[in-house]
């Protein structure tokens, strides 16, 4: 059973930093996704992290600039701190089985701070699960496919193997 946690936790780091390069990569080239991050107060900071001691990601809004980074370093306290409070939940919704709204109700995690900005980031990560997931996983987990309005296989494209 330990062996089965490790190699979650392994799989777990490695889709987050590939999922922060989806919400950078979302943020280059989809309109929709622009929108959302506009409705974002300034400086506004996100934390995502799975606890004890595991992955993280942090967004960023600062003066017209959106960053997505991973790692455990904070510059500054977040605005919404989301923490799945085991592995089991985070690596659900890494691997695109479960969105960020059933994680929700099913009280994986824990929220600290806003909430209506947390509720604008959960529609943000639903827009780069719709690209990142194919038609075939998103229709197998019930998850919903919203427009794209940038080129799947470019956004899929730079997220494997663009710079930002």
């Amino acid at each position: 059973m330990k062996g089965k946690k490790l190699i979650k936790r392994w799989i777990t780091t490695f889709n987050m930093f590939f999922f922060a390069r989806g919400v950078s990569c979302c943020y280059k080239y989809d309109d929709d996704f622009r929108k959302y991050v506009g409705m974002l107060p300034d400086r506004f900071v996100f934390r995502l992290r799975v606890l004890p001691d595991g992955a993280s990601v942090t967004l960023i809004k600062n003066e017209g600039s959106f960053m997505a980074k991973t790692g455990n370093e904070l510059i500054a306290k977040p605005d919404v701190d989301v923490c799945f409070k085991n592995i089991e939940g985070a690596f659900g919704f890494v691997t695109g089985k479960k969105s960020f709204s059933k994680c929700l109700a099913q009280s994986a995690f824990l929220i600290s701070g806003d909430i209506s900005g947390m509720m604008t980031v959960s529609h943000m990560f639903d827009i780069v699960g719709s690209y990142i997931l194919t038609k075939r996983m998103l229709k197998k987990y019930d998850r919903a496919l919203l427009p794209r309005t940038a080129g799947v296989h470019k956004v899929r494209f730079f997220t494997l193997f663009g710079r930002f």
